[in-house]
């Protein structure tokens, strides 16, 4: 007489093997998050001047300025910091759109370099834009995708849609800036437009 429990026995063995690591592939091992000490960073910020001078501050203004007061403090800059820190997100997907005179820009370098007053705790992202002007940045030779949460300010090189070479405003002497984390940007997506 045949055994029918036989098939069972199989599957329960089976599934044991691969539920204790057995069997299938193994899990990444987490990322850490870069090391961030708000206290200092908006200490290093502040001792620029004006916060609001800052590209990546002026960028979050809306998220950063919690009394509404349209400036953003030394103290809502560490609130903001330590929510980061806390969030405890190595790596997070963001996406840019540039537009230049009103249309995308396709074909233009993104860079995002840390803000001096980061001191190093985060690493430069890059991309370039496609057709419609999006670009996903990445850190150069990581093995995930994304960036570092932080304060960045944006470089963005290349032919602009007149033809001629993108401002100087726009690369080397950059004004435009992105923060990163604790929500923003809003939406995932920072949008930049030149003119």
């Amino acid at each position: 007489m045949p055994r029918r429990d036989l098939p069972l026995t199989c599957c329960v063995v089976f599934l044991l093997a691969t539920a204790s690591g057995g069997c299938g592939p193994s899990r990444p091992a987490r990322i850490p998050a870069p090391a961030l000490d708000p206290t200092a960073v908006a200490t290093a910020a502040a001792a620029t001047g004006d916060l609001d001078k800052l590209p990546a501050i002026a960028f979050g203004r809306v998220v950063l300025d919690t009394d509404k007061d349209k400036k953003v403090s030394q103290a809502e800059l560490t609130t903001w910091l330590e929510e980061v820190r806390d969030s405890r997100v190595a790596i997070t997907s963001i996406a840019l759109q540039v537009s230049h005179k009103g249309k995308p820009l396709s074909s233009a370098q993104v860079r995002l370099v840390p803000e001096a007053c980061m001191a190093g705790g985060i690493k430069e992202a890059s991309g370039q834009t496609d057709q419609s002007g999006m670009s996903m940045v990445t850190i150069p030779g990581s093995e995930y995708p994304g960036v570092n949460c932080g304060l960045y300010r944006v470089e963005i090189t290349g032919t602009g849609n007149d033809g001629k070479p993108l401002a100087a405003k726009y690369n080397s002497q950059s004004t435009l800036g992105v923060a990163v984390g604790g929500m923003l940007p809003e939406n995932g997506m920072a949008v930049f437009e030149l003119n």
